[in-house]
């Protein structure tokens, strides 16, 4: 119970500190392999991706679950070495009982294990695809910020055009046009 306790507290420590430190407005791309291997702490993984509620939630699932799932087997090996297994040396009318009580905590340990499981493999998959779309972000706001230095820069220069202006629509993400025909630059194009 006290090093759950502890490793809650350091959770909690370096949750607030990632929060803290990287809380600029510097753009900083993430390592997805990075998410991935920091999700062996269950959790970690989504505060590195910046996504703490969701590292909260799955650190405390995860610690429930494993915790009830310990202490459901637990119970099924007391049941079972303690009560099952005499019952049955001493040919007791009680070993049937003993054996199903045992057989539903074994069930009920192993579902709650494979449930912790099954989250913790979900959540090391979640902060390897957050990871790729935290760094999609970051690269629209890099573009948005070329965006402003360009339109800076026609302005005091005194460009009326410029080929690539406007070539992406901030609010879906998308490429508008890559290319500017050549016509707009008053381009005489002959065939001779």
């Amino acid at each position: 119970m006290l090093k759950t306790i502890v490793f809650f507290v350091f959770f909690v420590v370096f949750s607030f500190l990632s929060l803290v430190c990287l809380s600029n407005s510097e753009i900083k791309f993430i390592s997805p392999i990075g998410a991935v291997a920091r999700s062996a702490i269950p959790g970690w993984g989504q505060v590195y991706t910046k996504h703490f509620f969701k590292g909260v939630i799955v650190f405390l699932s995860i610690g429930a679950l494993g915790a009830g799932g310990l202490e459901a087997d637990a119970i099924y090996r007391d049941y079972y070495n303690n009560k099952y297994a005499p019952a049955v040396l001493s040919d007791s009318d009680k070993a049937n009982f003993y054996f199903d009580k045992s057989n539903q905590y074994f069930k009920l340990s192993r579902f709650l294990l494979y449930a912790a499981g099954g989250i913790w493999a979900y959540s090391i998959i979640d902060a390897y695809i957050d990871a790729h779309i935290y760094n999609a972000e970051q690269q629209i706001k890099m573009l948005k910020i070329d965006d402003e230095k360009l339109q800076q820069l026609k302005q005091k220069e005194g460009i009326s055009y410029l080929p690539y202006n406007n070539c992406i629509d901030f609010k879906s993400g998308f490429l508008i046009s890559s290319f500017t025909p050549l016509n707009h630059f008053n381009v005489n194009i002959s065939e001779e």
